[in-house]
């Protein structure tokens, strides 16, 4: 894919998380999915601590008081609403051109590469049920676990 992109184009890798938080101001088991974008360019250890503002809450979702599917579809519909930038960005097109703390500005392309989750936020992302592995396809009925074989 780098050999796609124009000359000093440079990929930056979009990093999601997503957990569900409680609404404790609010009575009952109110709560909303909170929506935190990095990019895989920052180091690690930059990344993962909250001074630097490394990572970013781009979303606060409140979860509609109804059945948990209409739930997971309210949340893949606002989801996609905030990432379709990232959606339809060409990458053999001009990207997009943003300054660097090195002081150059450069022709970025940027991909969603990950979604990071516990193990209820993957089975929401992946619009599975719980006790299936949102990771990868596993007959129904089959007993839990990855096969080696």
């Amino acid at each position: 894919m780098q050999d796609q992109l124009p000359a000093r184009g440079t990929i930056v890798p979009v990093i999601c998380a997503s957990d569900k938080t409680q609404w404790t101001i609010f009575p009952g088991d109110q709560h909303a999915r909170l929506l935190n974008l990095t990019i895989g360019n920052i180091q690690k250890d930059i990344r993962d601590t909250p001074k630097p503002h490394a990572c970013m809450l781009v979303g606060l979702f409140p979860s509609p008081p109804k059945s948990a599917k209409e739930t997971d579809l309210a949340w893949h519909s606002a989801v996609g609403t905030v990432l379709s930038p990232l959606q339809n960005l060409d990458i053999t097109g001009p990207g997009l051109k943003w300054n660097f703390a090195d002081g150059f500005q450069r022709q970025c392309f940027p991909l969603l590469a990950a979604c990071v989750g516990d193990y209820a936020e993957r089975v929401m992302i992946a619009q599975g049920s719980y006790c299936s592995c949102p990771m990868c396809e596993i007959p129904e009925g089959a007993p839990l676990g990855h096969s080696t074989i």
